[in-house]
């Protein structure tokens, strides 16, 4: 009688627990200043894409700018991580005949590794952190910031920068006029917001969304008619700072406080690019340890 064999069958392995996918590396940061914006007026009624965008990234707990709380100096100082007494632009305007900024900028030092820079702006004292061959793109398309969102989200989507910084210049402009916290003021941080959302929304539509650094900060806050330079109302120092990208954690909450120079280095970490000797600021690629959430 024939006996049926039954081949052993090998065991079944056991299975692999799935490991989550790391987050694409960050190839593109765009920093995004909006002059005179004070963190204060940040509200779902207000600024609704501001606050969007806190959910979707981390924002500070805190976040303050230099005492030289004018627009060129701090704007100095943000992209290069160096204080004013450093970078040398002290002054407050455009002056041709002055030349540009004493020291290296995120944009020199990413123009080094081969990468493409832009500068899109309100202001034309900006020019002065533009030097020569470090920038390979700079435009002035309009002062208000309609049109600098709109040329900004096109340019990025089709020249592709590995680095591009925007300006929005309305808080400022409206606070100095009418006063910070008037309502002009706040009619002009609505509008900056608004112009914020059509950057974004330019930024997710592209391809290189998924592999895009956001920053939003600003150079200062204001009190009155001005901003006192700092030294004499710490509100004028305040300034928001918001972070959004691959790995970044949602919702989260930096509670160190946050510098403007950190901005500089913050770049620099997420280019994978060398920091400037002596320069100062913290990377702040704030990961889940980093970070608290409100209850």
């Amino acid at each position: 009688m024939a006996v049926l064999q039954t081949a052993e069958r090998a065991p079944t392995p056991p299975a692999t627990p799935s490991v989550p996918a790391p987050p694409p590396a960050i190839r593109h940061v765009i920093i995004i200043s909006e002059d005179g914006l004070r963190p204060d007026v940040l509200s779902e009624d207000l600024t609704p894409r501001h606050m969007e965008l806190m959910e979707e990234g981390t924002k500070a707990r805190v976040a303050e700018t230099i005492p030289e709380s004018d627009t060129l100096p701090s704007h100095a100082s943000m992209l290069s991580g160096f204080g004013a007494e450093e970078h040398g632009l002290w002054w407050n305007s455009y002056k041709s005949d002055r030349g540009y900024i004493h020291v290296p900028t995120v944009f020199s030092v990413a123009h080094a590794h081969a990468l493409k820079t832009a500068m899109i702006v309100g202001k034309p004292k900006l020019r002065h952190i533009a030097v020569p061959k470090t920038v390979d793109h700079f435009e002035r398309p309009s002062y208000l910031c309609g049109g600098v969102a709109r040329r900004a989200g096109t340019y990025f989507a089709s020249d592709k920068p590995d680095l591009l910084f925007v300006h929005f210049s309305d808080p400022d402009e409206y606070g100095h006029s009418h006063g910070w916290m008037s309502p002009e003021y706040l009619r002009a941080v609505h509008n900056s917001d608004r112009c914020l959302a059509t950057l974004l929304d330019a930024i997710d539509k592209s391809e290189l969304a998924s592999s895009t650094l956001v920053i939003v900060t600003a150079d200062h806050g204001g009190h009155g008619h001005r901003h006192s330079g700092g030294r004499r109302a710490a509100i004028d120092r305040e300034i928001p700072w918001i972070i959004r990208g691959p790995g970044i954690p949602r919702g989260g909450i930096i509670p160190e406080t946050i510098h403007t120079m950190d901005t500089a280095a913050t770049t620099l970490a997420a280019l994978r690019l060398p920091r400037t000797p002596n320069m100062g600021g913290f990377a702040r690629l704030a990961r889940e340890t980093d970070v608290e959430r409100d209850p």
